[in-house]
C-alpha cells in the first residue's frame, strides 16, 4: 500500500512540475487562427508587412523561429510572448511598434511553437535566448542601433532577467510580468488549486533534477532592482493570474528611470485590447523619453 502511495504522489508531483516545463501549447496555426477570430490580428494588415522568416541557433542547441518585420534600421523592438502561446500573440504590440516607426523583431521561446524542444525555464534560459536575438540586431544594424524590449507575461519575466545579463537595450517593456516565481506559484496554487505552498520545494528540487533551475532563481525582482535601465511596467487591475501588485512591487524595488501604468478593467495580458489608444500613448510617451538624443 505505502508503495503506490509513494507512486501516486511521485506521479502528482511530477504533473505539476510539467506546469512549468511542458505546459500545454496550441498548435502554431491553431493559435493564429484564435487571433484572428478574436480580433487581434488583422491578416491583411499581417500580409501587407515586408518581413522576413529566419532561424537563429541557441547557445543550448535548439533553433530559434525568428521573423523580422522592417520599417528601419536604427530602432528595433524585440517582443516576447507568454506561456504556451507563440510569435503570433506579439503581432498586436508589433503593429504599435511598427507605427511608432521601429523595425520588430517577433520569435518563439523555447519548446513554443515552431522553436526547438527544450524545458520551459520560466524566464531562466529564455533570458539568455533573449540576448541571443540582442547579438543578431547589433551584428547586422550596429552596435548603435537602439533597442527596445517588450514582453507578456512570462515574456515580460525574460524581459526583465535579461536586463541582469545585457546591457545592451534602451529600455524594456514588461507587461503583465510575475515578480518571482515562487510567490507567483504561492498565489496560483491557493488561487486555482487550493493546494499548500510547503508543495513549492519539492516541486523546485523536482524541476532542479529534470530542467536544471530552481524557482528561487527566477526573480525578475531582483534583476530590476539592480539594472538602471528604464522599465515601463504594465498591468491590468483585475489581472488573477499574475496579480497587479507583483508589477508595484517591482517599480517600487527599482530606484529610477521607471514609469508604471495599472489598466482598469483588464484581466491577464488584456491590457492592449482594453483601451489599445491610452496604451499605445503611454508607450509612446515613454520611448520618446528614452530614446531622446542628448544634445551635443
Amino acid at each position: 500500500m505505502l508503495k503506490f502511495i509513494i507512486i501516486g504522489l511521485f506521479e502528482w508531483l511530477w504533473c505539476l512540475s510539467n506546469l512549468i516545463v511542458k505546459p500545454r501549447r496550441l498548435s502554431y496555426q491553431k493559435g493564429f487562427d484564435r487571433e484572428v477570430r478574436t480580433g487581434r490580428i488583422d491578416p491583411a494588415l499581417y500580409e501587407s508587412w515586408k518581413k522576413k522568416a529566419f532561424t537563429l541557433r541557441s547557445d543550448y542547441g535548439y533553433p530559434i523561429s525568428c521573423e523580422f518585420i522592417y520599417k528601419g534600421k536604427k530602432k528595433i523592438a524585440i517582443l516576447c510572448h507568454g506561456i504556451g502561446c507563440a510569435k503570433y500573440t506579439s503581432i498586436k504590440y508589433a503593429e504599435m511598434f511598427l507605427r511608432l516607426g521601429f523595425s520588430v523583431l517577433i520569435y518563439d521561446h523555447r519548446n513554443h511553437g515552431n522553436s526547438g524542444r527544450a524545458h520551459t525555464s520560466m524566464g531562466y534560459y529564455e533570458r539568455y535566448d533573449l540576448k541571443k536575438l540582442v547579438d543578431w540586431c547589433c551584428q547586422k544594424f550596429g552596435p548603435d542601433c537602439k533597442i527596445v524590449t517588450h514582453g507578456e507575461s512570462m515574456g515580460a519575466a525574460t524581459v526583465l532577467m535579461h536586463l541582469g545579463i545585457d546591457r545592451r537595450v534602451s529600455c524594456a517593456i514588461a507587461d503583465c510580468g510575475y515578480s518571482d516565481l515562487k510567490q507567483l506559484l504561492r498565489h496560483l496554487l491557493k488561487q486555482f488549486y487550493h493546494l499548500p505552498s510547503f508543495l513549492i520545494p519539492v516541486e523546485s528540487l523536482l524541476t532542479y533534477l529534470r530542467a536544471g533551475f530552481w524557482y528561487r532563481e527566477v526573480s525578475p525582482i531582483k534583476a530590476v532592482s539592480g539594472s538602471d535601465i528604464p522599465v515601463l511596467f504594465i498591468h491590468g487591475k483585475r489581472d488573477n493570474m499574475v496579480p497587479a501588485s507583483m508589477s508595484r512591487q517591482m517599480y517600487d524595488s527599482k530606484r529610477k528611470n521607471k514609469a508604471i501604468f495599472l489598466v482598469a478593467g483588464a484581466r491577464h495580458a488584456e491590457s492592449i485590447c482594453k483601451d489599445r489608444k491610452k496604451y499605445e500613448q503611454v508607450v509612446k510617451g515613454f520611448l520618446e523619453k528614452c530614446l531622446v538624443t542628448p544634445s551635443p
